[in-house]
């Protein structure tokens, strides 16, 4: 496939997926939607892949849907769906490197990644509410385990943005990093993650994720009969 609205790298084991949709702040269109997914299927078939980075560049994130072209096509919610559902969905760890507007759908695909890294300019925010809608792919569910549900209602009902201080100091991103580093600190963090085991990895984020939605007893021994398993197989292998 022919990239139109995304580019698409990959070094060292990292994949790195860029919005490229400047003129409109990296909106999510259903273009964007088709092209991320292929991406999304290349990161999760291509075994040399190890750790998958999104980002916008420097200038900005994305600054949700693409409201004139889910008018024209209406397909605007399938887009972000699809995206969002793929990245959360994704075996492997992801990475966000959020810089500029990360608003409404662009701060739920953020959100979908595993890890957060936000340079010193990044702007979060939910403005739905404000024009009578809802987050709808995933910023009603996620945010709420990400910053408690007193922060994540203050910022969903009120439509305020955040900066990235305020984004680090309530959990909604993992780090912060002047702007001009942003892509070498997200590569950074990559390849540690790169230097680990990705069955281990693999394991860890399903026992992270799917624990989640359980009890403690029954997380706990989820994760315990999961552990096992990783360790037979472990032992199992010509590396010992």
């Amino acid at each position: 496939m022919v990239y139109e609205t995304i580019i698409y790298e990959q070094e060292d084991g990292i994949a790195i997926l860029t919005l490229n949709r400047p003129q409109q702040r990296n909106a999510i269109s259903p273009q964007v939607g088709t092209e991320v997914d292929d991406v999304l299927d290349k990161v999760a078939t291509d075994e040399e892949i190890k750790v998958l980075i999104v980002t916008g560049g420097t200038e900005v994130f994305s600054a949700g849907m693409d409201l004139k072209a889910g008018r024209v096509t209406g397909r605007r919610q399938s887009s972000i769906f699809s995206i969002v559902d793929g990245l959360a969905a994704c075996e492997k760890p992801t990475i966000a490197a959020i810089s500029g507007f990360a608003l409404g759908g662009g701060c739920e695909l953020a959100m979908a990644c595993d890890l957060r890294i936000a340079s010193n300019t990044a702007v979060f925010g939910f403005p739905e509410v404000s024009f009578g809608a809802m987050p709808g792919a995933g910023g009603t569910q996620r945010l709420p385990r990400l910053v408690g549900i007193a922060k994540a209602k203050e910022m969903i009902f009120t439509s305020d943005r955040i900066d990235a201080q305020e984004a680090y100091r309530i959990g909604l991103v993992n780090k912060v990093v002047p702007v001009e580093s942003l892509m070498e600190e997200a590569k950074k963090l990559a390849q540690v993650l790169v230097s680990r085991s990705p069955v281990a990895l693999k394991t860890v984020k399903r026992c992270i994720n799917d624990g989640m939605q359980m009890d403690l007893a029954t997380g706990l021994q989820y994760a315990k009969t999961a552990a096992g398993a990783l360790g037979a197989a472990r032992r199992a292998s010509p590396q010992g």
